[in-house]
């Protein structure tokens, strides 16, 4: 049966959908805009809609197959577009992947030109009724199933994070656009995308790619405290790198005390360092102690002990380090707050 498609603001897509039991057809777009034998002028934009509707609402899409007259005829295979495995990629390259193989399909070889890329496709849903997928298809779809709960974006881990920012750095796909208002900041300098890097954490928790309509962003929210958590700040879009100051009061004040020792902390600590490597460190140790004098300030010093426990640059003299130097967590030494100052004075 056709069906209208909406934007999220309720407007009708000019698209001929139709829906039924396991499958929805998007008929081709034709004709030339501004002329009157133009038909479906919102193919792409309906197209897109759907995909993102149904994958929002976890269907389970079985693949995307050309359904024009000619193609009708051919095995199942060669009409083939893409298959389910294709779908962790982000939306619009589903799309665009649509277009450039159908476009290619039917075409003799060596032929020129780019062909059609808005031909009728067919999308199978394994499992949906043709009701089911007119309300999947409805615009407040995001509404009914949009945010994860808290309880399950808690689950992210640190150890999550990490591995979500080195894959985002290696160019993993994902489904999230460039951040607009924030950047995570790494310990390189580097700005990352905060939705981005928890969305990929986030897929590890759900078993699936996450979503942006998943889960907030911002301030307060699961998405950033996880990150914050796991050792890297994050700071509002174009800020510059904030100077370097320890989470304790009293070395803060031991650091304004001497220019000197002022640039030494500018030059060693970038920001979330200090916090990543002391969580690096429990994760290996069970605990912390000052890797100079074995101190174990939970036991000696009682619950709050840990406080006293200092992050120390242990492989270049601070003199030596270029405003460029590429710090690593194993360049670091976590020292208690006597010997830490002990180390300063040996190489003043």
């Amino acid at each position: 049966m056709l069906t209208t498609i909406f934007d999220a603001d309720g407007n009708p897509f000019n698209a001929k959908v139709e829906v039924e039991d396991y499958a929805i057809t998007v008929h081709s777009r034709g004709g030339a805009f501004g002329k009157p034998n133009l038909r479906n002028p919102d193919y792409r934009r309906a197209l897109r809609t759907i995909i993102e509707r149904l994958l929002v609402s976890n269907a389970t899409v079985s693949g995307v197959w050309l359904d024009s007259a000619v193609a009708q005829n051919w095995p199942e295979l060669d009409r083939q577009l893409l298959d389910a495995s294709e779908f962790t990629l982000p939306i619009d390259d589903l799309v665009t992947l649509i277009g450039q193989r159908g476009a290619a399909k039917g075409r003799p070889i060596g032929s020129s030109g780019h062909g059609n890329s808005t031909k009728r496709v067919r999308i199978g849903v394994s499992g949906a009724s043709a009701g089911d997928l007119v309300k999947l298809l409805s615009p407040d779809v995001r509404t009914r199933s949009s945010r994860l709960p808290a309880e399950t974006l808690k689950r992210v881990e640190n150890w999550m994070i990490d591995e979500a920012i080195e894959a985002f750095k290696s160019g993993v796909q994902h489904g999230f656009q460039g951040s607009t208002d924030y950047d995570v900041l790494l310990p390189t300098g580097e700005r990352l995308p905060p939705k981005a890097v928890f969305g990929i954490a986030l897929s590890g928790v759900i078993g699936r790619p996450a979503m942006p309509s998943d889960f907030s962003g911002g301030v307060g929210t699961p998405c950033f405290e996880s990150i914050e958590n796991a050792g890297y700040p994050i700071i509002p879009k174009g800020e510059d790198m904030p100077s370097p100051r320890s989470e304790f009061d009293d070395e803060r004040s031991w650091s304004e005390g001497s220019l000197v020792r002022v640039q030494h902390l500018r030059r060693e600590r970038a920001p979330g360092l200090a916090r990543m490597k002391k969580r690096r460190f429990i994760e290996e140790h069970g605990h912390l102690f000052c890797e100079r004098c074995g101190l174990v300030p939970s036991i000696s010093l009682g619950p709050h002990g840990d406080a006293c426990i200092e992050v120390h640059h242990d492989a270049v003299a601070v003199a030596k380090m270029e405003g460029n130097a590429r710090t690593r967590l194993v360049d670091l030494k976590c020292l208690c707050a006597n010997c830490h100052r002990i180390v300063h004075r040996e190489v003043m």
